[in-house]
């Protein structure tokens, strides 16, 4: 009998023991914990540190989903040194050219796509430089990534635990900057690894006031929201850098629904080039 209850409190404290590790597993990751592992799952400190200027260049498409999904052709170029950014796409299609954003350290541009117009993702970014300022559009793609300079942007982080995007298991963090506009900015990270797979901004607008009250009934609210997508992370020069960039914009409003989607596959990087002034001025390429 005695030998019987020492094997029952033998189990119960197997049990107990096997629970801690659950419980601390379980424990949310404090925010500074959570980009402290990002940096390290880009390279090394000294590595990153090393890069002075960023050059990834690839091939690929953009899909008009709202537009029986005509697809056209192109390239991206994505450069960067310090804290200036160029972002340049060039598509083969007279309807549309392409994009150019920039920031040169002081001012973020966007190009117009035709004579006077600027395209709907362009307007965006237009209204909202907060993406471009502090390098958010790209994400580790440039020298500029928002989380690399966290001291000098003085953003405001908060976590808010883990969640689940395409099967897979992420940390999410919520990013803001005092004045940083109407769109709310949410950071994914993959919990195995701590890379940086998605950014999201989404906003929505209220429904507008109509004429008379059945016209007022009529109305919907505006919802936007455009990701980004990162995934085939491999080695370049001793730093881990996605390879593949998915970039979809999306709002649903009173007009329907307009959503198009760009994918592409980077297949070229280049390190520590000297760049010209010009090349942070979207309005100048």
């Amino acid at each position: 009998m005695k030998y019987l209850k020492l094997c029952a409190a033998a189990v119960v404290m197997a049990v107990a023991l096997l629970s801690v590790p659950a419980a601390v597993s379980a424990q949310k990751l404090k925010v500074e914990e959570i980009v402290a592992k990002h940096l390290d799952s880009i390279g090394a400190a000294d590595q990153r540190a090393a890069v002075k200027s960023q050059i990834a260049v690839g091939d690929g498409t953009v899909k008009f989903l709202s537009q029986k999904d005509q697809v056209v052709q192109g390239r991206i170029v994505l450069a960067s040194a310090g804290a200036k950014n160029f972002f340049g796409m060039n598509m083969n299609s007279p309807n549309y050219s392409g994009e150019r954003f920039s920031f040169d350290g002081k001012k973020a541009k966007v190009a117009y796509v035709q004579t006077g117009q600027r395209s709907i993702l362009g307007n965006f970014l237009l209204s909202n430089p907060l993406a471009l300022e502090e390098s958010l559009l790209g994400g580790t793609l440039s020298t500029s990534w928002a989380l690399l300079n966290l001291s000098e942007n003085k953003a405001k982080l908060s976590g808010e635990g883990t969640k689940k995007i395409d099967g897979r298991e992420v940390h999410v963090v919520n990013y803001s900057r005092k004045g940083g506009g109407d769109v709310t900015v949410t950071l994914f990270f993959d919990k195995e690894t701590f890379r940086h797979v998605r950014t999201e901004y989404k906003r929505t607008s209220s429904a507008s006031i109509g004429r008379t009250i059945d016209e007022s009934a009529r109305m919907s609210e505006t919802r936007l929201r455009v990701t980004e997508d990162f995934s085939d992370f491999r080695n370049e020069k001793g730093l881990t850098l996605p390879h593949d960039y998915r970039l979809v914009y999306s709002v649903t409003g009173q007009n329907g629904t307009t959503e198009i989607e760009w994918n592409f596959k980077l297949s070229e990087f280049a390190f520590n080039q000297t760049l010209e002034e010009k090349t942070f001025d979207a309005e100048a390429n």
